[in-house]
């Protein structure tokens, strides 16, 4: 939260109008149902730092504006990790795959090229965990993929 407080300003630039809107009216985050904060939403719907490109894909307003080199900030890891979801256990953290029709066509084209989600996320999974947590998923990969043929 205070990364993209301090950051703002170098990524309103790549934000729409209506999300630089949502984010005076409610700052850079909200308290969901499960008291989690959450970047806010549009009409309930899209997140406020999203954009449309010329062919009507939805893309990031604080991913651009790190790819352009405005800002150090790549976006809030649980951004980054989706389509995997967190959920904190006593012990653990579990890293569930959340289903969205909407990602269709990602899930598809993953599967004609043969990318496992695990594999699409690897910077943001090292981001997050580590290396040596990442080297353990492609290991139980490599393991399961052979107990499997």
């Amino acid at each position: 939260i205070e990364i993209l407080e301090e950051e703002l300003e170098n990524i309103k630039p790549f934000m729409s109008e209506e999300g630089k809107a949502r984010v005076k009216e409610t700052g850079v985050f909200t308290v969901d149902t499960d008291g989690d904060y959450v970047t806010p939403l549009i009409n309930g719907k899209e997140c406020a730092f999203v954009f449309f490109d010329e062919a009507g894909i939805a893309k990031c307003a604080i991913e651009k504006a790190h790819r352009e080199g405005k800002t150090h900030f790549p976006k809030p890891i649980s951004c980054h990790l989706y389509p995997i979801r967190l959920q904190r256990l006593k012990d653990a953290t579990a890293l569930n795959y959340h289903y969205w029709p909407i990602c269709d066509p990602a899930r598809a084209c993953g599967a004609k090229l043969d990318v496992k989600v695990f594999r699409f996320l690897k910077d943001p999974i090292i981001r997050k965990f580590g290396k040596d947590y990442f080297d353990k998923l492609v290991e139980a990969d490599r393991l399961l993929s052979e107990k499997a043929e």
